[in-house]
């Protein structure tokens, strides 16, 4: 990495002291992924090899992938592609070695009722006194589209939390979203951080990650 880029890094560790080292970075590269800056991703994996333990590496590696996939609701699928590429391509193989080599999302599984179900009691503990105005707000636009967000993106994808949980799946969302200029939804993830059981500092630590790698 370049003087710049160093600098970056030890900015990004200063601004997420409040954040474990695995889940400090997977933010840090979702808002890398939301900004496209795979580069950065490159030179953050490669600096993460040289201080994480192997247990840290593996870690930073399966919530950064779990996180990416989940932000594919808010930045998209291409974006995500870029930088899980990115992620990917600079592992050891020794840590690749130990990840798993099968999807734990299989279709046998998928029951319509508890998907559905479930994201929307993910929505409710986003929005709380909101949800239900927001839901029928979105339903009005395009019964669609609240349809799609909250079985398939809030069900399907953001409430399953066998690898990453609600209140960091949260955190990482505040990552992918600042990058991306929409305020409105950014400022309704932070008090849905605070709902899932994130603290200030551990918001803060999100939102600092996410504004260093935007500028």
């Amino acid at each position: 990495m370049d003087s710049i880029r160093k600098s970056k890094f030890a900015r990004i560790n200063a601004a997420g002291a409040a954040l474990n080292p695995p889940l400090r970075y997977a933010i840090a590269v979702t808002a890398m992924a939301a900004a496209n800056l795979p580069d950065l991703v490159t030179d953050l994996t490669k600096a993460c090899e040289s201080s994480l333990s192997n247990t840290q590496m593996k870690q930073f590696i399966e919530l950064t992938r779990e996180s990416l996939l989940k932000m594919v609701s808010t930045i998209g699928a291409p974006r995500v592609i870029n930088s899980i590429a990115a992620l990917m391509d600079n592992v050891d193989e020794s840590i690749k070695a130990q990840l798993p080599i099968c999807s734990h999302r299989r279709r046998e599984e998928y029951d319509y009722d508890f998907i559905r179900g479930r994201g929307r009691e993910l929505w409710q503990s986003v929005y709380s006194k909101q949800a239900d105005k927001l839901e029928q707000k979105i339903g009005s636009w395009y019964p669609d589209l609240i349809e799609i967000i909250q079985t398939d993106l809030y069900g399907r994808l953001l409430a399953d939390c066998r690898i990453l949980d609600a209140k960091s799946t949260e955190l990482c969302t505040i990552g992918a979203l600042l990058p991306t200029n929409v305020p409105a939804q950014l400022k309704s993830h932070i008090i849905g951080a605070g709902r899932l059981g994130a603290s200030p500092e551990e918001i803060a630590a999100a939102t600092a990650i996410a504004e260093l790698v935007s500028t």
